[in-house]
This record gives structure tokens, C-alpha cells and sequence, in this order.
């Protein structure tokens, strides 16, 4: 799971100390922003026509997103990136109409070969 938070050393370290009490949590590992990948993904219905399809299409292509379903009503598109980049993305969309729209959050990764020391976690879930 990933937790993102905003603020000083007093408070991450106060929801480290919460997380840590938690019977269920087995590790809390800072990810140093500088040091790290962050990225959302996000499903977006738009309704569609013939009239709007190719423009829709263009912005979904300057988005670098994918167009992953299709039909004459609408179109579903997935984009990834920082929350910044979705906004966007979803704020562009909203004069065509959306229909649905779904978010993961931001989810992360260490930058580099590191990785987070899970040895013996798989053992207690198997």
C-alpha cells in the first residue's frame, strides 16, 4: 500500500508510529521523493461522436494515454502519470462529457536497483 502524505518530520512521524502499531503491517518504508518513481493511473469514459472522436483522439495522443475501449457513444481511455498530468488530462475532457471516471492514486517505486527487503514476508503468506 501506498501512503502519500504532505507535511513536517513531526507528523510522518506520527503516522509512522501508527502504521507500526497496526497488527497487519509487516514494514513502513520512506521513499525519498528525489530517489523515487511516483506514478497514478486513471480510467476515463468520455462520451463520443463522430463529431468529437478525432479531437478526443488528438488530446489522448499529446497525453501520451491509450484509448482501451471504444464504441459510438464513448471511449475509455487510460493515462498514467503525476496527479498533476491526470488533472489535467481529465480537466481537458469535461466539455465532452465524462461518463466515468476511476483513479488508483499515486502508487511509487525506489528509483535504482534497490528494493524493498521483503525476505522471509512471502514465507508468512504462503
Amino acid at each position: 500500500m501506498t501512503i502519500v502524505i504532505i507535511g513536517d518530520e513531526y507528523m510522518l512521524e506520527q503516522i509512522n508510529k501508527q502504521l507500526n502499531k497496526l497488527v497487519e503491517v509487516i514494514k513502513v518504508v520512506e521513499l525519498d521523493t528525489n530517489k523515487s518513481v511516483y506514478r497514478e493511473l486513471a480510467l476515463v469514459k468520455v462520451t463520443a461522436d463522430m463529431n468529437t472522436k478525432s479531437s478526443i483522439t488528438e488530446t489522448v495522443n499529446i497525453f501520451r494515454a491509450n484509448i482501451v475501449d471504444l464504441n459510438n457513444k464513448s471511449m475509455t481511455i487510460e493515462i498514467t502519470g503525476d496527479e498533476e498530468k491526470i488533472s489535467a488530462f481529465i480537466n481537458l475532457m469535461k466539455p465532452y462529457g465524462i461518463k466515468e471516471t476511476v483513479r488508483t492514486g499515486v502508487t511509487a517505486l525506489e528509483r535504482g536497483f534497490k528494493s524493498i527487503d521483503i525476505e522471509g514476508i512471502e514465507s508468512k503468506f504462503a
